[in-house]
């Protein structure tokens, strides 16, 4: 990105906007895989079908727990961005382009959708008290 920037006034702002987001998902996904092998490494998430201890289990537990605070966060977080972003979207309606609302109202919805997922998804885990495993 810092290669490309000063070439970034002669490209059409559609062009970098969407090569920013791609250079945004790549970022992420290697971020999230680095994240992946550490808490693996750490003990914290097996594959399918391995056994754990207790001791194991008990600290899954408290990750799961630590977890559910961060992500609560994020989602009150996110939804306050969400919301925002429709005031300005109204605000801004007939000086921006109706498409670039409408994807960025869509974007921050998936966003948040994914945090309220996670939630759920621990959630479940702690109701049907079975140790974390992905």
């Amino acid at each position: 990105m810092v290669y490309a920037l000063p070439r970034a006034s002669v490209l059409p702002y559609q062009i970098f906007a969407l090569f920013g987001l791609l250079n945004f998902a790549i970022i992420g996904s290697f971020v999230f895989g680095i994240r992946k092998v550490h808490l693996r490494m750490k003990g914290l998430t097996l594959s399918e079908g391995v056994e754990i201890d207790e001791t194991t289990a008990k600290l899954r537990l408290d990750f799961d727990r630590r977890r559910l605070k961060g992500l609560w966060i994020g989602a009150v977080l996110y939804s306050l961005i969400f919301l925002n972003g429709l005031r300005l979207g109204f605000a801004y309606v007939g000086r921006l382009p109706l498409v670039a609302i409408v994807f960025g109202e869509i974007f921050n919805a998936s966003i948040l959708t994914v945090f309220l997922l996670e939630i759920r998804k621990v959630y479940r885990r702690f109701e049907n008290g079975k140790p974390r495993q992905s």
